[in-house]
């Protein structure tokens, strides 16, 4: 009966590794590249100087990685990642790359020589010595960027499919992070580095002030300890590492197809149903001078939350209102802010300048969109954020402007930054509130009604101007608010007597 030995297994990885080993650096050996070229010293020296500055990036870095795993574990695991969640996440993970791309260019820039020079030519040439050290710490410095930084967010399902897929200006990049970590030669090279550093590196009697830094650099890299194991224990740790990486690509790529599937689904039924329009909304018979009249009250940044009865699609929403939408201010107002000529705002200045002031997610994708079309509704709701400074305007402003273009999130999913629903509007820009959510199709989701509910009593908005049913209601907005929010006929009838909607 067959039985399974550890130790035999261990010996057999071991010996087929190292058998593929020496045929990688046969193969790496035997192939022509150009004349090594001698190090001289002043560049090295320059090379050194970056090489101090990197690490002092790279440590500090490692530490806010730590430190955000640390802080949003929990809400990584059984909760919702806060749009100041993903804009951490995702700013670390630009300045990965960053990293990542800087330590390759230093590794580059020292040569294949500095890989591939005789032990002997080290023992006496010091010069030459120093650049293969250099090379090997920024080498092992690359390595642990990955194992210590990134990995433990890729060992998260949810944070591996947000950098995977997710954020197209990391995307490719982390990718090729992971296929750079795992690729056989590369570990291969990094291996024999170490081992020429165990044995007869440290061995040398007269080092440099620069030597010795390096030296500091490459013993205390995580790589370094992993490097130095045995055989067999680094043919076990790479066996498992591989294994995890393939199964995570199987459940990476089901995961990839399901949401795919779902976002197009939603599509082609929102778009089909979206079309289904009984009549035209109340508000739209507004006046020229009703509309500029309403479109003086509002300020930047207030919310806007509509109802349209008339359509198909807002019996599909739960809750009372339908959508939402940020105003984000006129011209004048855009530079009172000093935000008139900044890279985000100058593109849309011809539309602005037209009348364009609301920024919304529709099923074509966000746009910048004027009153008169959003008004072809029947309720109204503008909520205003409490006690914003001056530099919380300006950054949500920013981040209103920062989501034109992207797509509609048929998969309604608020932990996303590729696309967008409307209700995520305010959840993206008003990024250190908390927000409440609930479960759609298995992806956390926001309504508009959970963001009317921030406008209740003591809530961190206030209701500015309410129509319902095509008529202004201009008293007790919080509690009239209440009532529309938990479907109370009967108490909004209580507050309000005399009130006869166009609907009747």
């Amino acid at each position: 009966m067959f039985s399974f030995s550890p130790a035999r297994f261990s010996r057999r990885v071991a010996a087929r590794l190292a058998a593929l080993s020496f045929l990688l650096a046969c193969f790496v050996s035997t192939q022509t590249r150009a004349a090594d070229l001698p190090p001289q010293a002043d560049i090295l020296a320059g090379d050194i100087a970056g090489l101090r500055l990197l690490v002092d990036r790279s440590l500090d870095w490692r530490a806010r990685a730590s430190a955000f795993i640390e802080q949003t574990d929990t809400r990584i695991k059984n909760d919702v990642l806060t749009a100041a969640d993903l804009s951490r996440l995702y700013a670390g993970a630009r300045e990965y790359v960053m990293l990542r791309r800087r330590w390759q260019a230093l590794i580059d820039l020292q040569g294949p020589e500095a890989w591939s020079r005789p032990a002997e030519t080290l023992r006496w040439d010091a010069l030459a010595r120093l650049q293969t050290k250099l090379a090997l710490a920024a080498a092992l410095m690359q390595h642990d960027d990955y194992r210590l930084g990134v990995d433990p967010f890729f060992q998260r399902r949810k944070i591996r499919r947000l950098l995977k897929s997710d954020h197209p200006a990391v995307e490719g990049e982390v990718h090729a992070a992971v296929l750079h970590f795992l690729n056989p030669v590369t570990r291969a090279r990094l291996a024999r580095a170490v081992v020429w550093h165990c044995n007869e590196g440290l061995a040398v009697a007269d080092r440099s002030d620069e030597e010795i830094f390096l030296d500091e650099i490459i013993t205390q890299s995580a790589g370094y300890a992993f490097f130095t194991r045995s055989l067999a224990e680094r043919a076990l740790i790479n066996t498992s590492t591989g294994t995890r990486a393939a199964i995570t690509f199987v459940t990476d790529l089901i995961d990839q197809v399901g949401r795919g599937l779902v976002n197009t689904t939603s599509l082609v039924v929102g778009n089909t149903v979206g079309l289904v329009e009984t009549r035209k909304g109340y508000l739209l018979s507004l006046s020229d001078d009703e509309r500029t009249a309403l479109a003086s009250r509002l300020r930047p940044l207030d919310v806007l939350l509509e109802k349209t009865p008339f359509r198909l699609t807002d019996k599909s929403i739960p809750g009372h209102y339908g959508h939402v939408a940020i105003w984000i201010g006129t011209e004048e107002e855009l530079r009172e802010l000093d935000l008139w000529d900044h890279p985000l705002v100058r593109p849309h200045h011809e539309r602005i300048r037209n009348g364009a002031h609301i920024v919304e997610a529709l099923r074509p994708g966000v746009r910048l969109n004027p009153l008169e079309s959003f008004l072809n509704i029947d309720d109204l709701l503008v909520l205003r954020r409490r006690e914003l400074t001056l530099e919380q305007t300006r950054e949500s402003l920013l981040l209103a402007f920062a989501q034109i273009g992207k797509a509609y999130d048929f998969n309604f999913d608020v932990e996303s930054d590729r696309r967008i629903v409307c209700s995520e509007l305010a959840f993206i820009v008003f990024p250190h509130d908390p927000w409440p959510t609930s479960r759609v199709l298995g992806r956390a989701s926001i309504t508009p009604d959970q963001v009317a509910t921030k406008a209740r009593p003591d809530g961190l908005f206030e209701p500015v101007i309410l129509f319902h049913d095509g008529v202004e209601i201009q008293r007790d907005l919080p509690a009239t608010l209440c009532c529309l929010l938990d479907a109370t006929p009967n108490a909004f009838a209580g507050l309000h007597p005399d009130f006869k909607g166009r609907s009747r």
